[in-house]
């Protein structure tokens, strides 16, 4: 029994010697960064996830774009509707205008028709 829980322990400190030499290793290698972040490694995992990061922001951009022109195109539509609205009430109080000179004109007309006679 003694034997066999030599043999284990043994077993336990080769393997926990064999953990911290490949963490050494790993620590030292060329992807080493101490930060342990994808990014921070470099090489082929750096590249992708900057481009993931790339795509999603120029994604996120373009939606962004696509609301404001949208909203931008609201706006127009809004101002233009105000703006054919105003040109109907100008177009309405000049006509009014016009029929308030045409009766002012009739009666001086009158007025002076009277005063001649």
């Amino acid at each position: 029994m003694a034997s066999l829980l030599r043999i284990q322990s043994v077993r336990c400190s080769s393997l926990a010697r064999g953990l911290r030499t490949a963490a050494a290793l790993h620590a030292s290698g060329p992807y080493a960064s101490g930060g342990g972040h994808v990014t921070d490694a470099g090489g082929k995992f750096k590249e992708r996830e900057q481009a993931l990061e790339d795509a999603y922001f120029r994604k996120q951009t373009a939606e962004q774009l696509k609301a404001l022109k949208e909203y931008m195109a609201q706006k127009k539509e809004t101002a233009e509707k105000i703006i054919s609205d105003h040109e109907e009430e100008i177009r309405k109080h000049k006509e009014a205008i016009m029929e308030l000179q045409d009766d002012m004109s009739q009666v001086e007309k009158a007025h002076d028709e009277k005063e001649g006679k």
